[in-house]
């Protein structure tokens, strides 16, 4: 299978924007719903962010000079500075974060470790199909945060990051298929693909669950009941994102699919008028 055969016929362009977010709009630690069982959840995902998008980055990388069709290749380079962009802007907020006494340090070292781990045990293929499961994973998130922003963005208030978490999810969802269109271009194993996305979305709450312990014990936080039960509904609930998100996750198990197949471009269209506060903050 060629390149060429792997990109959608309407692919558009992939461009990375330059953003200038206030950091020291977080001023309290458990900013997300005033609950830090999901703030902690908010944490451990911007933790593990700056090393794993330079892993997608390097994954993706490798194969580039083995894609020779050039709409995926100005994709790739799109992809490229999308996420190198989020790795610099996660790096601003968990040093934020961190200044505000969350152990931001620990568990960005927990999941460096985990991805230097991969780096070294596993083939390029494999470690470009953790990629495309994560893109998945990412995008699927930021679907949610999209079309639930009361819920995905922190409340009647939003969080006080609501313009960073916008613009992450409106980049994820553009750049959702380059990952797996080179993984398809370049290495084709769909087995393997499926196979490596079921360990994914597996061990990925797992390590998220990990780091908000980790997270909690550091801060000697004890969340209430009522904490308890808020998160529960919130991940778990009628609409909540893990109850939401599983048929989407199994979609992505199915011989053939493509990330394409799920239509989430009117959650980008338009974004300039749709997030006016955002497009603000544009700075090239």
């Amino acid at each position: 299978m060629t390149a060429a055969q792997t990109v959608p016929m309407n692919a558009k362009p992939i461009k990375p924007r330059r953003m200038s977010f206030d950091m020291m709009n977080l001023r309290e630690k458990y900013f997300f719903h005033d609950n830090p069982i999901l703030s902690t959840l908010m944490y451990a995902l911007s933790a593990s962010f700056p090393d794993g998008e330079r892993f997608f980055i390097d994954t993706v990388r490798h194969y580039q000079k083995d894609i020779d069709d050039p709409v995926l290749q100005a994709q790739i380079r799109g992809f490229i500075g999308q996420e190198a962009h989020h790795s610099r802007i996660h790096e601003d907020f968990n040093a934020q974060a961190q200044s505000l006494g969350m152990a931001m340090d620990k568990i960005q070292k927990h999941f460096k470790n985990r991805i230097d781990t991969a780096r070294r045990r596993l083939d390029p293929g494999r470690q470009l199909a953790i990629t495309a499961a994560l893109e998945h994973v990412t995008a699927t998130l930021a679907q949610w945060t999209l079309e639930n922003p009361e819920a995905g963005m922190g409340g009647e208030n939003h969080s006080p990051l609501r313009e960073m978490l916008i613009w992450h999810a409106m980049e994820e969802i553009e750049h959702k298929a380059v990952a797996f269109d080179v993984y398809r271009a370049a290495v084709n194993r769909e087995k393997e693909r499926i196979m490596v996305a079921k360990i994914v979305f597996r061990t990925f709450w797992i390590q998220m669950a990990i780091a908000q312990v980790m997270l909690l014990w550091h801060d000697r936080k004890i969340p209430s009941l009522q904490h308890i039960r808020d998160a529960w509904r919130f991940m778990w609930g009628p609409g909540g994102f893990r109850s939401w998100a599983a048929p989407e996750f199994k979609r992505y198990l199915v011989r053939g699919f493509h990330p394409n197949q799920i239509n989430q471009n009117h959650l980008i269209e338009h974004w300039h008028a749709t997030y006016p506060e955002v497009a603000a903050l544009q700075t090239a």
